[in-house]
């Protein structure tokens, strides 16, 4: 037969059951109990209002009141809002056959997710109760899950599967399972105390006790009623927000008090006694996000709780926190919405805008409260995190957890990574280097950061030197300036490639390192060793710093000898890497500063042209000379070729804000505006810089300048004077800012090459100590670039070796834009970020794709006048047949190491993810033996992070890919299995 035994007589019995137990503080903690007591709280109310003066203002840039559909009063929210949602027979038919679909797939119940539990109808439905969490009122119940009908495992693949269609990201809420590391995600809660001493339960929640309004950890909370109570256990919902709007209005010193660090207890913890963080967060509005006010709090953390009683060697709470707490309870009863919970139902809720509470109940031994609870979050819809709560919800699981989730396809395994850099969390194949989500580098490169890296990139040498040899390989005038209107058609193409794989993989500086890795994963490291030789090989900047030393000798008219032009281009190489080893913002600082000198120098130049052309210059008697038949003139297959490498070279630099996303916040809105933008501003400012050189100088001349064109131009305008030395310094100081911004994007570049474990000494090209900068690459770059001044024939060196560069990068672009359609393909598949943030026009991205394969077959096409009548005193595809040898060597070389030496000394490769002492992180390679790949396979993640153990150089715990167990109490008992 039933008890009778009421609620209030079951709290009774357990509070005399834990009488005994002490409820130590710490000295001077005021009189408040976990349990709020009302005439307590209007005493310490009374007492304050007489005895203090309370501040009548609220924190600085606080509202006074906010308005949302987030904010409501629980007392009438059932006449306006239908907070149910009652699955329909269909749904359930849908569920049943998503349950056999999951259970034929013979996967660990880890791996329930979108693409293994579907639900093509319901999805939607799914999706818009999504919606109604984050942007509407805030919480839904979804009703009619035939518990009885199903098994235990089967109801939390239910659970699990209709949850991931919500919210995919399933938190971490314990970090152990049976006694071992493991992810637990799933938590059991009910009545223990007839199972465990009373003196061990720290948290309400297992027992039948209420529970007063709090917070738990993360963005969604999903609690699955697998059993209801025989008595009691209602479920109350209240909107923080309201809460506030009545605090902010009455007692606005207590949202001063929220708003300040407290004290919360560790209970016992050696490393982190207690932590200080505020309960009030105020996120106020920008371009993308509304104004939010978020606030996180468990009552017993300040309080204790029977079994964990407040610690007495921590700060006590303050008679103002004290009522503070009160506060945020009873006003959140005041505008409570009460739920029926019944067996079968979900219940969602916004966690960072609802509190939510628990009514005591009294269990039957027919009838027993059983909840299970998932902490969710939905990356599409996710709320920022609070700074202060980001290294509390890592360590939970929120954040961290996001690699839990795993898709695979076939051999690609696809992990969900998120930055600190404000983009949603994207799927990325698990081979490629480990996300950043604090990045070491800083996120310091804002808006004019971006037009500038950009912009002082493109401007730097080539629309000074190139506008000859593009004159003499189009053959014509004319057909010179449509090219560099071709120039910026050909950059805006590949702008809008690079866009869409931002979009993809916004987290991930480096550009091209990436997203070659991300369209070409297989064979794992092949393309990134391939890249990563190239990256380094060439990564040289002789041709820019020679030119640099050229223009400084211009200064003061002096004819340098060999040895006198590489010594200057050493020099002035040197002291760019110098500028940016020490100090990351300041490298952004000066770059931008010189971008400023560069634009004005070519808007000067455009307005000198115009007045040249407008007949008020003497010494240029006929400046629309070049003008008339300005089409005449031959070109021929070779000269086109060698003049659209020109034009590409010149505008070289348009994507250089992608070496640098994991430092933008929000890149790819920020990106996608400031990218055009510096694109157009360069744009204009070259063809205005080529009507000034035409309307100058006779076409013969130009055509025989070599790389200093820009001066024939001053001399012809301002004679051979100190103005024309003083411009030319001007030019010589755009060289060098040209020099600045390659050296910190590329560098970006190498650091993520070296970041994928395929260079040796992964340290040396990932770290940023000791002055928060990549020091390993800038060191590469300049040690290459040194050995390339001096190796090379001066005269030949700056054609070679520009031609060199941009042969094997045509190859890679060619490889890039067919990439991004198999990035598509891959991810549409499996369903991940179908609707990426910016998707290139499809005529758009073939048009790269051509331009680049004409660049590639084009080049070895003879030029008319022989074999030795290229650019250079040597054979004319030289630099070809050098690219193509680079590229194969590289083949091979991947060929045996990852291979056939492998196979030979009985060992396999495999990547473990490396975390340095700055927080950078890294792949490394390593040798693992034959016989121990299985348990190496078993013991890792597809990223090459520990399952359940720590780092043991770092000693940072990296717990992955673990699915649904129970947690009951203080041990984990498995009803359904573990995933480890």
């Amino acid at each position: 037969m039933a008890t009778t035994t009421t609620t209030t007589q079951a709290n009774g019995s357990l509070n005399n059951a834990l009488s005994g137990l002490t409820l130590s503080g710490p000295p001077g903690q005021p009189d408040i109990s976990y349990l709020p007591d009302h005439d307590n709280y209007l005493a310490r109310v009374e007492r304050r209002t007489a005895t203090e003066t309370l501040t009548k203002a609220l924190p600085p840039g606080f509202p006074n009141q906010i308005s949302n559909n987030l904010v409501w009063d629980g007392n009438d929210l059932a006449e306006t809002y239908d907070w149910n949602y009652k699955l329909t027979s269909e749904d359930l038919e849908e569920i049943e056959s998503a349950l056999q679909h999951f259970q034929s797939l013979d996967l660990s119940i880890g791996h329930v997710n979108q693409e293994t539990f579907l639900l093509p109808k319901l999805h939607n439905v799914l999706r818009d109760i999504s919606k109604e969490i984050h942007t509407g009122h805030g919480f839904k119940v979804v009703r009619g899950i035939p518990v009885t009908k199903h098994t235990r495992e089967e109801n939390i693949i239910i659970y699990a599967g209709i949850s991931s269609h919500i919210a995919p990201i399933r938190g971490r809420q314990d970090f152990q399972y049976d006694g071992k590391p493991a992810d637990v995600v799933l938590a059991h809660i009910k009545d223990l105390t007839g199972l465990v001493d009373a003196s061990k339960i720290g948290a309400p929640a297992y027992t039948k006790d209420k529970q007063v309004f709090h917070t738990d950890v993360g963005d969604v909370i999903a609690l699955f009623a697998l059993g209801e109570a025989a008595e009691g256990g209602q479920s109350y919902l209240s909107s923080s927000w309201k809460v506030y709007n009545e605090l902010a209005a009455t007692r606005p010193d207590l949202i001063q008090t929220l708003s300040e660090p407290w004290a919360a207890d560790g209970f016992g913890k050696s490393d982190a006694p207690y932590t200080l963080v505020p309960l009030l967060h105020h996120q106020p509005a920008t371009s993308t996000e509304p104004e939010r006010l978020i606030i996180q709090y468990a009552r017993r953390s300040f309080t204790g709780y029977w079994g964990l009683p407040r610690s007495s060697n921590i700060p006590p709470i303050t008679e103002a926190q004290a009522e503070a707490l009160d506060a945020l309870h009873f006003t959140a009863e005041k505008y409570a919405a009460s739920l029926d919970f019944h067996q079968g139902d979900i219940q969602y809720v916004n966690n960072l805008s609802i509190f939510h509470a628990r009514a005591g109940f009294r269990d039957s031994t027919e009838k027993q409260r059983h909840l299970v609870r998932l902490w969710l979050r939905d990356p599409k819809l996710a709320w920022q995190t609070p700074e202060p709560l980001q290294e509390h919800w890592d360590r939970q699981g929120h954040d961290d957890a996001i690699s839990d989730a795993e898709v695979s396809d076939g051999s690609l395994k696809y992990t969900l990574e998120k930055g600190g850099n404000d983009s949603k969390p994207s799927y990325q194949e698990a081979s490629g280097a480990p996300v950043e989500r604090s990045s070491p580098l800083g996120y310091t490169v804002g808006p004019l950061t971006i037009i500038f890296l950009n912009v002082s990139m493109m401007i730097g040498t080539g629309v000074y030197s190139t506008p000859s040899a593009i004159l003499k390989g189009t053959g014509s005038v004319g057909l010179s300036m449509i090219y560099w209107v071709l120039g910026f058609i050909i950059s805006a193409s590949k702008l809008a490639v690079y866009l869409e794989f931002a979009s993809y993989f916004p987290n991930r500086s480096g550009s091209q390192v990436v997203y070659l890795e991300q369209s070409y994963p297989r064979p794992r490291w092949l393309f990134p060793t391939a890249f990563a030789f190239m990256s380094v090989c060439l990564s040289f900047t002789s041709g820019n710093a020679i030119v640099l030393a050229q223009y400084l000798f211009a200064v003061n008219g002096h004819e340098p000898k060999d040895w006198e032009l590489k010594g200057v281009a050493v020099a002035g190489y040197t002291v760019a890497v110098l500028c940016v080893s020490f100090h990351t913002k300041f490298s952004f600082y000066f770059s931008n500063a010189i971008g400023i000198v560069k634009v004005l120098t070519l808007v000067f130049i455009a307005i000198a042209g115009l007045v040249v052309l407008g007949g008020n210059v003497d010494s240029v008697p006929n400046p629309k000379a070049n003008f008339a038949n300005s089409f005449e003139g031959q070109a021929s297959a070779y000269g086109l070729t060698l003049a659209l490498y020109r034009i590409i070279f010149s505008y070289a630099g348009f994507e250089n804000a992608f070496n640098v996303v994991n430092e933008v916040k929000n890149p790819v809105k920020q990106i996608r505006l400031y990218g055009f933008i510096s694109l157009f501003i360069v744009t204009i400012l070259y063809i205005f810089a080529n009507i000034a050189y035409f309307s100058a100088v006779p076409q013969d001349e130009l055509r025989e300048a070599k790389e200093i064109a820009a001066s024939l131009f001053f001399t012809k305008v301002f004679g051979d004077s100190n103005a024309v030395r003083g411009l030319n310094f001007l030019i010589a100081l755009s060289s060098f800012g040209n020099l600045i911004a390659v050296l910190l994007g590329s560098s970006r570049m190498i650091r993520e090459c070296g970041r994928q474990g395929v260079l040796p000494w992964p340290r040396f090209w990932a770290s940023t100590r000791p002055f928060g900068t990549p020091l390993g690459p800038y060191f590469i770059k300049w040690l290459v670039t040194f050995l390339m001044i001096l190796a090379p024939p001066a005269g030949d060196a700056f054609n070679f070796i520009t031609d060199l560069q941009v042969y094997p990068d045509a190859m890679f672009n060619v490889l890039l834009a067919v990439g991004l359609y198999l990035v598509r393909y891959r991810l549409q598949k499996l369903g991940l970020n179908a609707r990426p943030e910016f998707k290139a026009w499809g005529p758009f991205v073939w048009f790269n794709i051509l331009s680049n394969v004409y660049l590639l077959v084009m080049p070895w096409y003879p030029p008319e006048d022989g074999p030795y009548g290229g650019s250079v005193s040597f054979w004319y595809a030289t630099y070809a047949v050098v690219g193509t040898a680079l590229l194969l060597g590289c083949a091979v070389y991947y060929y045996l190491w990852i291979w056939a030496i492998p196979k030979l000394k009985g060992y396999r490769v495999r990547q473990e993810v490396l975390t340095l002492e700055d927080g950078a992180q890294s792949h490394r390679i390593i040798k693992v033996p034959a016989a121990e790949v299985a348990e190496w396979d078993a013991s890792h993640d597809a990223v090459g992070r520990p399952l359940g153990r720590n780092n043991s150089e770092t000693g940072s715990t990296s717990d992955r890919g673990v699915g649904v167990v129970e947690k009951d109490g203080s041990e984990l008992r498995s009803d359904v299995k573990a995933i480890v």
